[in-house]
């Protein structure tokens, strides 16, 4: 039986019998959805450490999923059952979050989230990632106004690009692009370099999306000054 690392973010998979939809099967990761619950991402060794996946230790060369897009297969007894065997959640695993840094506001138009939300192709819309690069930076300066208008749409756009929205909104994503947005908020540009390339080779689209919402969060930030404290003229 193969074991894995559950993210605290991935659905629930109890003792009950719940039937999950494949939505996508690929060598290193595989997307199962539930209506109730969301996605769930299995994803091999090598994969993308999404943060609501369950990771597995072995990689793609010793994993077989047995199914393909549009089959249905079931989890039962904190297990998910696959044609090979079931695959079950032994230990967790804390996923990648971006600092804290200060306290601003990311100050884009009311319009501009919306506008991206569900816009492009594949089961990540660029416009998607574009608003996840944004969302942790608004994260790291406790400014929750690009999340306020796109959380209630999610319905707009893909389960998966849904749950990584959701995902960002509280600070996490895959560990470059965390460690981008926090050496860009640092002004360590060394580490930005370093992390960017990274975060670049990540999809067809993906990667640039995610840098670019980054960019235009910083852009667009505005500190929040404390109010100066006012000086007793000097005495003769």
């Amino acid at each position: 039986m193969p074991f894995a690392a559950r993210s605290p973010l991935a659905p629930p998979v109890g003792a009950e019998q719940l039937v999950w939809h494949v939505l996508a099967a690929f060598p290193t990761a595989l997307y199962l959805h539930h209506p109730e619950r969301g996605l769930l991402p299995l994803v091999t060794a090598e994969a993308l450490a999404l943060p609501t996946a369950w990771r597995l230790p072995d990689s793609s060369t010793r994993m077989r999923w047995g199914v393909a897009a549009g089959d249905v297969i079931e989890s039962l007894d904190h297990c998910i059952l696959l044609p090979a065997g079931p695959v079950r959640a032994v230990r967790t695993w804390r996923p990648a979050r971006v600092r804290r840094s200060g306290s601003y506001a990311v100050e884009l138009p009311p319009s501009w989230a919306a506008d991206r939300l569900g816009g492009g192709r594949g089961l990540t819309p660029e416009g998607d990632d574009e608003i996840c690069g944004a969302l942790l930076v608004a994260f790291a300066g406790h400014d929750t106004s690009i999340a306020d208008a796109v959380l209630p749409q999610l319905d707009r756009t893909t389960a998966l690009s849904a749950s990584l929205v959701r995902a960002a909104a509280q600070g996490y994503a895959v560990p470059a692009l965390v460690a981008y947005t926090d050496a860009r908020l640092s002004g360590n540009r060394a580490a930005a370099g370093a992390a960017r390339h990274a975060v670049e080779d990540i999809g067809h689209t993906s990667g640039p999306a995610l840098i670019r919402g980054v960019e235009i969060a910083i852009a667009h930030r505005q500190i929040h000054q404390s109010p100066s404290l006012t000086k007793e003229p000097a005495r003769a």
